[in-house]
């Protein structure tokens, strides 16, 4: 279990600010009590509280992509991501991983695949990606809804996600759960479900 925290579209850039974003973070500290990360592009936040479980040594967050131009904090647990680094040297021999975290594979796919991303994963987690290139962000929660994530909206029009509400609820103008099996893109600011199940009926 990780606390992330993510705030988009502030008008506050500040240094007052970045300790505020910190500040928040550290009250999801309960969470994750082994590393604190926080990046920032901008008017862009991105903070993480980690538990170390996967990778102790070097799979602090936020994760990047290897050029550090696509950032991801990440609450979770990727069951296939074995066959999803196969999946990115097949296309990318010279790939090359910063660490042995099992969600790392979630930059690179976003790097290759987009907004698919979430659908080509198999496990729980609710994640935060921020593309520099684009200046454009991406949110996903799993299927159905094990890792806990909020969405809210402030008053200076920001986007918040947090693991918890306590996080949002000082101020964003109003927040909700985020949707299990859903993606939410800053390109259409709107929720997109991607996990579509199959029914069988057997007679």
């Amino acid at each position: 279990m990780c606390g992330i925290l993510a705030i988009l579209n502030s008008t506050d850039d500040s240094a007052a600010m970045r300790a505020k974003v910190l500040a928040l973070s550290r009250r999801q500290r309960h969470r994750g009590p082994d590393w604190s990360g926080l990046h920032q592009t901008g008017n862009h936040f991105l903070a993480h509280e980690r538990l170390a479980i996967m990778d102790p040594a070097s799979g602090d967050q936020p994760l990047y992509n290897e050029d550090k131009t696509i950032i991801v904090t990440v609450n979770g647990e990727i069951y296939n991501y074995k066959a999803m680094m196969d999946h990115i040297k097949v296309a990318h021999p010279n790939k090359k991983f910063a660490t042995n975290s099992d969600c790392e594979v979630i930059s690179h796919l976003y790097e290759m695949h987009g907004e698919q991303v979430a659908s080509m994963l198999d496990g729980f987690f609710a994640f935060v990606i921020l593309d520099t290139r684009t200046n454009t962000f991406y949110a996903a929660r799993d299927p159905i809804g094990v890792t806990c994530l909020y969405i809210g909206w402030g008053k200076d029009g920001s986007v918040w996600l947090s693991s918890e509400m306590k996080c949002l609820k000082d101020d964003c103008a109003r927040f909700q759960q985020f949707p299990p099996g859903h993606y939410y893109s800053s390109k259409t600011n709107s929720f997109t479900r991607y996990y579509n199940p199959r029914h069988y009926l057997n007679f």
